[in-house]
C-alpha cells in the first residue's frame, strides 16, 4: 500500500459519489463501513447506500485539498479538507469540512472502512 494508491482510490471514491456509480461504491465500502457525519449521526454501509439511492442525496462538486496520507502496514489514514456542493430535493448546499478516511487493504483492493467529517466555517 502506498500513499499514491490511497489518494487514487479516494479520487475514485469521490468520482463514484459524483457520478452516482452505486455498484462501485458498494465495492469500495467495506461491509463494516461506518460514516460519522459532521452532525454526529452514524450510518452503516447499507444506510449510506440507501440514502444515496433513495434519499435523493447527490454530490455535484467535491474539491479536496491539504490531503495527507499515513500508511500503517495494511491500513491507511487519509486526512484533508473538502469543499462540496450537494443537492437533496432540488436544494443545493455548500459544505466545507475536515475529513478522516480510513482504508484497509483486503484481497489486493483498498476498502473504505471509516469516514468522518467535521464542518468548518464557510470562508
Amino acid at each position: 500500500m502506498t500513499a499514491a494508491k490511497v489518494i487514487r482510490t479516494h479520487e475514485t471514491f469521490n468520482g463514484a459519489l459524483k457520478n452516482q456509480h452505486y455498484h462501485e461504491l458498494e465495492t469500495l465500502y467495506s461491509d463494516d463501513y461506518m460514516l460519522v457525519r459532521s452532525d454526529g449521526s452514524v450510518l452503516s454501509k447499507t444506510e449510506v447506500l440507501r440514502d444515496l439511492r433513495e434519499g435523493g442525496l447527490t454530490f455535484r462538486e467535491i474539491e479536496m485539498f491539504d490531503v495527507t496520507v499515513r500508511v500503517y502496514g495494511e491500513t491507511a489514514v487519509l486526512t484533508g479538507e473538502s469543499r462540496t456542493v450537494t443537492s437533496r430535493a432540488g436544494k443545493d448546499a455548500k459544505g466545507h469540512s475536515r475529513l478522516v478516511a480510513v482504508y484497509v487493504a483486503r484481497k489486493g483492493k483498498l476498502q473504505l472502512v471509516h469516514f468522518q467529517s467535521v464542518a468548518l466555517p464557510a470562508s
